[in-house]
């Protein structure tokens, strides 16, 4: 796409008619068929240029946004986690929301990162590859809420054990969510919003309390009953 818009400009994209001599005259005339070919160049020469622009635009926006979501996005999420987790207890706070900025932010930063990765790079064998990945490192961003100083090996492998053979059944737990997620369609989200994406998440908060019980480690703050 750059090479594209390098080109347009080294070219005279702009658009530049080429004039032709009648003879031996001194004065430079433009035939119809030459006027219309000039017109031509500068229309396909500013379109190249637009078309250029457009992706190195879109290139720029393409890298901001995954610099806003490897350096913001993902450790917001995991602050969220954080909140859900203390919230299912009844100590909601929001400012757990910025847990992930204030505890070791670069090691968060990195694991999801990495995490984010291995599902994508798995994605590209036929994509089942890939959503078995993503529910075996479902738990993730929940260890680092509780333990941010978890290495990616060890959180993908606490992740790892605590959905062996759970899986299908957090597949199904997620499927069983459909007509929710018809009715917040139909409704423009508003259902989505005040109802089924916390219902969901509270949900998925429930199922990592249950599994999280199956590797041992340190629990996160006041929760003594796992």
């Amino acid at each position: 796409m750059l090479v594209a818009f390098v080109l347009a400009l080294v070219s005279g994209g702009f658009g530049s008619g080429s004039g032709g001599r009648a003879g031996s005259s001194d004065t430079t005339e433009l035939t119809g068929n030459q006027f219309i070919d000039g017109i031509g160049g500068r229309f396909t020469g500013m379109v190249a240029f637009i078309l250029g622009l457009a992706a190195v635009v879109l290139l720029v926006v393409a890298i901001v946004s995954l610099v806003l979501s490897i350096f913001v996005f993902n450790p917001l999420q995991v602050g969220c986690k954080k909140y859900f987790l203390h919230a299912s207890d009844g100590s909601a706070d929001l400012n757990n929301m910025g847990y992930a900025f204030k505890n070791n932010y670069m090691n968060t930063v990195s694991v999801i990162f990495l995490q984010n990765l291995f599902i994508f790079l798995w994605s590209l064998l036929f994509i089942i590859p890939g959503i078995v990945k993503a529910y075996q490192y479902r738990m993730i961003p929940y260890l680092l809420a509780e333990d941010p100083n978890l290495s990616f090996a060890e959180a993908k492998r606490l992740s790892t054990e605590m959905m062996n053979g759970e899986k299908w059944d957090a597949f199904v737990l997620d499927l069983s969510f459909i007509l929710w997620e018809i009715l917040a369609a139909i409704t423009f989200n508003l259902v989505g919003i005040f109802w089924v994406n916390p219902y969901y998440q509270y949900t998925c908060v429930e199922l990592y309390k249950v599994l999280r019980t199956k590797v041992p480690g340190p629990y996160y703050a006041g929760n003594s009953t796992l």
